[in-house]
């Protein structure tokens, strides 16, 4: 199995992903847009992971790549590519099949509460996961409307979409799900990103955030090996349903 990744800063990677990926026996290709790397035909690949950035969906003036990701995103799922977008990925996984996004009133950051809805209780993607279960957050834009053909997943008292479906192959999540302790603290050295966080939640933002984000590891790992595994699960089953097809 080989999954592509993309990347938008190298600093904001695959997390715990990486690990379970290796695990599992998955090749992964990575390209990195920060280091302006091609995006590739999608055919070689079982799935497309989309992860998160500090740039916004609308900033194609000053992010011309975001056009040709928009358009990669597309045919993923014209091709029925099993998709997963994490925050900035969910983002664009919305605004390129017609949805909404946009500024928050005020930024959601820290780790935080995220529950499921009735439909993502039940849902292939979240199987296992609590109803409730404590995620990282860290963005100031969100999905304001779902484009079509999406369920609602899962949601915040901040952000009401943290987590939707499109049809039974593509997924975005607005939470972090990759992050570890070792991630946090890689995120904290950008001084970009230390300043911001101390902006918006006081001198010893960046301290508390680790200190949370270690309190929480055994959740996150839990948690991400769920959504890991469902991944698989849904991945495989599509490749079953492709190889029975191209059979009849």
């Amino acid at each position: 199995m080989k999954f592509l990744v993309i990347q938008h800063l190298v600093v904001e990677g695959f997390g715990i992903f990486n690990q379970l990926c290796q695990e599992a026996g998955i090749d992964l290709d990575v390209v990195q847009i920060e280091n302006r790397d091609a995006l590739p035909d999608l055919a070689p690949y079982d799935a497309l992971w989309v992860m998160g950035g500090p740039m916004n969906v609308d900033q194609e003036a000053q992010y011309p790549w975001l056009v040709q990701e928009k358009a990669l995103i597309r045919q993923a799922v014209a091709l029925r590519k099993p998709y997963l977008g994490i925050c900035l990925g969910a983002q664009l996984l919305a605004d390129a099949l017609g949805g909404e996004v946009g500024a928050m009133a005020a930024s959601e950051v820290g780790v935080l509460p995220v529950s499921l809805t009735p439909a993502g209780w039940d849902h292939p993607l979240l199987k296992g996961l609590a109803l409730t279960t404590p995620v990282v957050q860290w963005h100031g834009y969100e999905i304001k409307r779902l484009p079509d053909q999406s369920t609602l997943l899962a949601s915040s008292k901040a952000c009401p979409i943290q987590g939707f479906a499109v049809e039974d192959f593509a997924f975005g999540l607005q939470f972090h799900p990759e992050v570890t302790d070792s991630v946090m603290a890689s995120w904290l050295s950008v001084p970009e990103y230390a300043a911001e966080l101390r902006e918006k939640l006081g001198s010893t933002a960046c301290e508390d955030l680790q200190m949370a984000v270690v309190a929480h590891l055994p959740t996150f790992e839990t948690n991400a090996r769920l959504l890991f595994e469902n991944f698989l699960a849904i991945v495989r089953s599509k490749q079953q349903s492709q190889l029975l097809a191209s059979l009849s």
